[in-house]
């Protein structure tokens, strides 16, 4: 009888052991086994000094964008750290008339003033760096033609001369804007994508034998599955044209994945944000990177909120979502520059304006989300920290953590907890984002020593109204021993080489 009841309270030992271990498991998932650094996952990359920038289109928006003399549009691009600025904008572009600084007629927008000279103010206060989004299809309000191309070229380059002889810098120029979408203007002036190709092979002839030093790019397409041009244009344009040195993308995840509809959580939403720049490195940037050029994203958002009641808009996870778009591109070596669409209009833009009127796409709708006029949005909030490490940078690599858990929703993809780059330069430093809803312990003795930024939210659907809602804290960092906060994003600056 006493062996069987010895028998008995082992056995309930044992069971309290493993629950025990079990529970300790569950409490320390989160933490990282000791290394001396993350795990790199790509050799160090030069990242330019003009990589990190925004578009600012106002002209097709209601209210129209702050002008770009506005001090506080000047604050915004400052405080986030924007290195460029595309002028005049994406679509605009295609019906800029450079010298009265407004759209043509033609391309049925509001009529603003961006002129050369509010350009020339806008470097001044912000040191942001200009890229060119050149009119190659319009000229005096019509679809350019074979009979007036050189007029065309002609007028554009008394443009850069313009730009030139104000002390603008004039070495990256853009040829034209998402030709790749049907429309009539677009199939009027190039019929096809080899149209388009032959036509730009004698502008970059002209442009490269004024401006030889200029870096040019031509229209690149991510595919929809709504517009079969879309589908055939890079097999006719990428490495088609002579003295092109780049290719432009533009990421707007919802071609990909059709938005997000009701009924999906907030962390599988996450998923797609991986899902879908898989999708995008296969199809469209390894083969710009097999004829050996260079991609520029000069325009990208993040989640479509197609829900019925736009329950994410405005949302912490928009701003993560966009953060970790950011890691994946200077993860990229091929990427020389990204820019951001727009500088406000919506709140994943970097900056509230008004009443921060927005349209819903989904909807069909214009939507008013209520927020501090001026303040940055949740975006514009962690892009300033990506600005702040920019302005030191000189080379980055991306890392992983294969020891971290991955984050399993119940729908989509599961994905890594915590993401990140290293940047070295002036200083050494880490941009690591934690996209699970638990504090994350890690330990990294080769890291040093210094401070980290922490920007985050207690959960991924808390709404970002103003500055005063995020939590933005700063503390010492110590490689040894160090807590990611949930759902956040955080700026590592070191003291000690990286090694």
């Amino acid at each position: 009888m006493d062996r069987q009841n010895r028998k008995r309270q082992l056995i309930v030992f044992s069971r309290v052991i493993a629950t025990g271990c079990a529970l300790l498991c569950a409490c320390s998932a989160s933490i990282a086994q000791s290394s001396d650094l993350p795990k790199r996952t790509s050799s160090p990359h030069g990242v330019s000094p003009h990589f990190f920038g925004v578009n600012i289109e106002n002209s097709y928006m209601t209210p129209p964008v702050l002008s770009w003399t506005d001090p506080m549009l000047q604050r915004a691009v400052k405080e986030v750290g924007i290195q460029a600025i595309r002028f005049p904008g994406g679509d605009v572009g295609n019906y800029w008339d450079w010298q009265k600084g407004a759209v043509y007629p033609l391309g049925k927008a509001s009529q603003t003033q961006d002129t050369l000279s509010a350009l020339l103010n806008l470097t001044r206060a912000t040191g942001a760096y200009p890229i060119y989004n050149l009119n190659v299809m319009t000229l005096d309000n019509a679809i350019l033609h074979r009979a007036n191309l050189s007029q065309g070229i002609a007028n554009q380059l008394r443009m850069l001369d313009a730009a030139h002889g104000m002390k603008l810098p004039v070495g990256d120029l853009e040829l034209g804007n998402e030709f790749f979408w049907s429309s009539p203007d677009h199939d009027q002036a190039f019929p096809a994508a080899a149209d388009y190709a032959t036509e730009m092979n004698q502008w970059t002839a002209r442009l490269k034998q004024e401006y030889p030093r200029a870096q040019i790019a031509s229209v690149g397409s991510i595919p929809s599955s709504g517009d079969a041009r879309t589908k055939n244009w890079n097999g006719a344009v990428v490495g088609k044209i002579h003295d092109v040195d780049a290719v432009t993308l533009h990421r707007y995840d919802s071609i990909i994945d059709g938005g997000i509809w009701d009924g999906t959580s907030p962390d599988a939403v996450l998923s797609n944000v991986f899902t879908d720049w898989e999708k995008i490195v296969a199809g469209e940037l390894h083969p710009i990177e097999k004829a050996k050029l260079r991609v520029w994203v000069t325009e990208f958002g993040g989640l479509q909120d197609c829900t019925s009641k736009a329950q994410l808009t405005g949302t912490w996870l928009e701003a993560l979502y966009q953060a970790q778009m950011a890691i994946q591109f200077l993860s990229t070596p091929s990427i020389d520059q990204i820019e951001l669409y727009n500088i406000t209009g919506s709140t994943s833009s970097l900056m509230f304006q008004n009443t921060s009127s927005y349209w819903n796409a989904c909807q069909s709708k214009s939507m008013t989300f209520h927020a501090t006029y001026g303040d940055l949005t949740a975006t514009g909030q962690a892009y300033a920290l990506f600005g702040g490490a920019l302005k030191q940078a000189k080379s980055v690599y991306s890392i992983a953590f294969p020891e971290a858990p991955m984050v399993r929703p119940k729908s989509g993809a599961p994905y890594p907890s915590v993401t990140g780059i290293a940047l070295t330069g002036e200083t050494n430093q880490w941009i690591l984002i934690n996209l699970s809803s638990r504090p994350l312990t890690l330990r990294y003795l080769g890291m040093g020593q210094g401070t980290m930024e922490s920007l985050y939210a207690p959960t991924l659907t808390t709404m970002v109204t103003s500055e005063h809602v995020l939590t933005h804290e700063t503390h010492a960092f110590d490689g040894r021993s160090f807590v990611l906060p949930p759902f956040s994003v955080n700026r590592i600056v070191v003291k000690h080489p990286i090694h």
